[in-house]
């Protein structure tokens, strides 16, 4: 995050990196019971799994019109050897700049969005955790370095919660983060991050802190998303209430991971 300092105002800029994971291992699921599930099956003549020191190899025989086939719009893999591949892409989400919190302003709201897109039929996972310089503070005593911090002067904004509730700050500076979308859960029915008032966490959202680099599921789904994506929008806000934040150059860098599952 970049800030600029003045007097008795907190310039906040929360940046975000993404960190794209893929895992390219199901498909479509032909058979399964409570023990098993097969991804793909096929009518051949054979095949088989070998492996030496050097290398491994699964090989099949006896399959017809297999291979790879594409014109100008579209791409086929066709036959048994070619059915695991599958697609993960996730956008680059935007810095999050938050409005400076001073004498008479008490809450900051701010937001980024990320696409998700993928062709794997049982869906995919994503997850967020936030990483800050272990010289800042543990103000909430949840026994981890809490997420918006100075580096400078190891001041921190407490974690709000562990676990998800409505946003309520008494007595206190606190930093928290929720989220909304489509393969959005437990994270309240709001789709946007501020109340009716401006820069007021929303009321209708669930919030919790980050603590240091635990990472938590923002989404998930178990089926392929639409050929446009799926949005995923994360809230970050901050408050003090009686208690004023010491002025300071606060941020933290927080990274989304997706998975296929």
């Amino acid at each position: 995050m970049k800030f600029r300092e003045k007097k008795l105002k907190v310039w906040m800029v929360l940046g975000v990196m993404i960190l794209i994971g893929l895992s390219m291992t199901t498909s479509a699921f032909v058979t399964s019971s409570s023990n098993y599930r097969l991804q793909s099956d096929s009518l051949n003549t054979g095949g088989t799994f070998s492996t030496s020191t050097n290398y491994q190899i699964e090989d099949t025989a006896g399959e017809i019109g297999t291979g790879i086939s594409t014109s100008t719009v579209y791409k086929t893999y066709t036959g048994y050897q070619q059915m695991q591949e599958t697609y993960l892409s996730i956008s680059a989400g935007s810095d999050i700049v938050m409005t400076s919190l001073t004498l008479t302003q008490n809450s900051s709201v701010g937001s980024t969005t990320w696409t998700v897109i993928t062709d794997n039929s049982a869906g995919y996972s994503a997850t967020v955790y936030a990483t800050v310089s272990d010289n800042c503070t543990d103000r909430d005593g949840g026994g981890a370095v809490d997420a918006l911090c100075d580096i400078a002067t190891a001041e921190s904004f407490a974690d709000v919660s562990t676990s998800k509730h409505s946003w309520d700050v008494s007595n206190e500076y606190a930093f928290g983060w929720s989220a909304y979308g489509d393969d959005v859960t437990g994270h309240g029915a709001d789709t946007d991050c501020m109340a009716t008032t401006y820069n007021v966490p929303s009321g209708g959202l669930l919030w919790q802190g980050f603590h240091s680099t635990t990472a938590y599921q923002i989404a998930s789904s178990t089926s392929r998303t639409v050929p446009a994506g799926t949005t995923v929008t994360m809230c970050v806000a901050s408050e003090q209430d009686t208690v004023f934040a010491p002025s300071g150059t606060y941020y933290a860098t927080t990274t989304i991971t997706a998975l296929t599952l």
